[in-house]
């Protein structure tokens, strides 16, 4: 509240500041409930400019279903300030938001968050889907200092895939099916921390983690006075070698080497496997989504104290450009060659 307003409610007599309590917890209780609290929270926090070129010159240019609009001379188009936010077609009000957000950050299943709510599932989903890969636009720091790496493998799940589409036959209920070790039906997930606090989760495809996978993670992202840490995997030997990186390889057995550890790493995935844990399983498609919400909550968490995160949450949510429409949400591929593992399972299926 700023010096201006506090001075003239000092200065009000008895019966109007009893008039402006009243209006006040009325404002509290109904507000958030309406859609376009979030419209006037972006206003104010979004600056009004083209979202071309932020250099083209711009003026306002009326209302439209509650959402300011901007003229932009340079484009000769007017677009509203809502262009591409989460907010743009959401149903969502400001209340709502910020519970999902908070129920997101929370670990909270699906079905959980939908009761919560009292919204449809599929409204969830998609809103919990495109807020997820508008987040990962922040998730671009490049690792740098000493880098552990290690890999995480998370069984293949076609949940949300439809009968006919299935790959394979359903799995049923205490029934896996399942090579022992590391296969073919499981993803991998490269996880890396430096010694800044930054972080890179990964998802690059099945199997067990090749010179390929690693080089498609990693590539353009350390920089190239880092030291890698990693496991005894021969496969970040190339890696290392041909982005002049030193590597340090922990033997197998070991937890550490020279001081070297990769215990950080070790802590992500841990959070990982709870994550998933709590989720009660999600499809192996949108495991990439999921990776890149854990990687910017991880990031936050460092930075901000627990009552502040989800305001943090909210303000990027709805000042982020939405490149995933909701349609495309379910149109997201499998992370890995359908017809190689089709191929692969019905070498290794026991019938």
């Amino acid at each position: 509240m700023n010096d201006e307003v506090k001075n003239k409610i000092s200065h009000m007599r008895p019966p109007e500041l009893e008039e402006t309590k009243k209006f006040i917890e009325l404002l509290i209780e109904t507000k958030p409930t309406k859609r376009e609290t979030n419209l006037e929270y972006l206003e104010s926090i979004v600056p009004i400019c083209c979202p071309v070129n932020i250099s083209h010159h711009t003026k306002k240019n009326g209302h439209k279903s509650g959402a300011q609009r901007i003229w932009c001379y340079d484009c000769n188009v007017s677009y509203t300030i809502t262009n591409k936010s989460i907010i743009e077609h959401s149903i969502l009000n400001y209340y709502q938001l910020k519970s999902l957000l908070q129920l997101m950050y929370d670990f909270k299943p699906l079905e959980e968050i939908s009761q919560e709510l009292g919204i449809d599932k599929s409204t969830v989903f998609e809103s919990q889907i495109r807020i997820f890969d508008a987040l990962d636009q922040l998730n671009d720091s490049k690792l740098s200092g000493v880098v552990q790496i290690d890999e995480k493998y998370i069984r293949i799940n076609f949940k949300g895939t439809p009968r006919d589409k299935m790959p394979r036959p359903s799995r049923k209920n205490g029934n896996t099916n399942l090579t022992s070790g590391i296969s073919k039906d499981q993803i991998c997930v490269i996880v890396a921390f430096d010694s800044n606090g930054n972080i890179l989760i990964k998802v690059v495809g099945n199997g067990n983690a090749s010179t390929n996978m690693i080089s498609n993670a990693l590539e353009n992202k350390i920089d190239p006075n880092s030291i890698l840490v990693t496991d005894s995997k021969n496969s970040y030997d190339k890696f290392a070698k041909d982005n002049n990186l030193q590597l340090i390889k922990i033997p197998s057995g070991m937890h550490k080497i020279d001081g070297y550890t990769i215990n950080s790493v070790n802590e992500i995935m841990s959070e990982i496997e709870t994550y998933l844990y709590r989720k009660r399983g999600i499809s192996t498609k949108h495991l990439q989504h999921h990776m890149n919400f854990i990687q910017y909550r991880k990031n936050i968490k460092a930075a901000l104290d627990y009552l502040d995160r989800n305001e943090k949450m909210y303000v990027d949510t709805i000042s982020l450009k939405i490149k995933l429409k909701s349609n495309d949400v379910y149109k997201t591929p499998m992370p890995f060659d359908i017809g190689e593992y089709q191929k692969w399972y019905k070498e290794h299926h026991d019938e």
